[in-house]
């Protein structure tokens, strides 16, 4: 009898024995997961954080690259947040903030024309405030400064992250 009691003893695991190992493979597996979701997040986080940097840095390039002709000594500001600057090839350019967008219009003489033209997305990020300052009392050979900050943010998961951008450019005339 006692060979018996051996014999099924040996012949496979108990029940409490199957359980026991499947409730662990079960919390690996889990937290297997659970890591890497984790892991998926931060990338995502990290990769959505860069991209709203450079869309507001292009953003950025674009606006101040539409400034290398303008004449500084005349920017016009005749409302909170747009400037119409006048071209050294006596035309004019605007720019402004509506609605959280930056609006541009290559020929304006004022705010409240027609032909602005959005170069932001509020889906990508809103635009808070657009401030420029001239200054052409630094004159050295007849230049004048331009002090540009660009505000822009957006809402995530995990509040509001903001960006400034802030730009001296010097402007010489031709």
């Amino acid at each position: 009898m006692l060979e018996r009691n051996i014999a099924q003893k040996s012949d496979g695991y108990s029940l409490v024995e199957v359980l026991i190992a499947a409730s662990l493979g079960a919390i690996i597996v889990m937290t297997a997961q659970q890591l890497l979701q984790w892991q998926k997040g931060a990338q995502h986080s990290s990769v959505s954080k860069a991209r709203f940097m450079l869309s507001g840095q292009a953003v950025a390039e674009t606006f101040l690259s539409s400034l290398s002709n303008s004449v500084v000594a005349d920017v016009q500001n005749p409302e909170r947040g747009c400037y119409v600057f006048p071209t050294q090839n006596g035309g004019s350019v605007g720019f402004r903030v509506r609605r959280y967008q930056l609006q541009h219009n290559p020929m304006t003489l004022d705010c409240a024309g027609y032909g602005w033209q959005s170069l932001t997305d509020s889906a990508q990020f809103y635009v808070q405030e657009l401030r420029v300052e001239a200054d052409a009392s630094l004159n050295s050979g007849n230049s004048s400064k331009l002090f540009i900050t660009l505000l822009i943010s957006r809402e995530t998961t995990q509040g509001v992250q903001e960006q400034q951008f802030n730009r001296t450019i010097t402007v010489f005339p031709q």
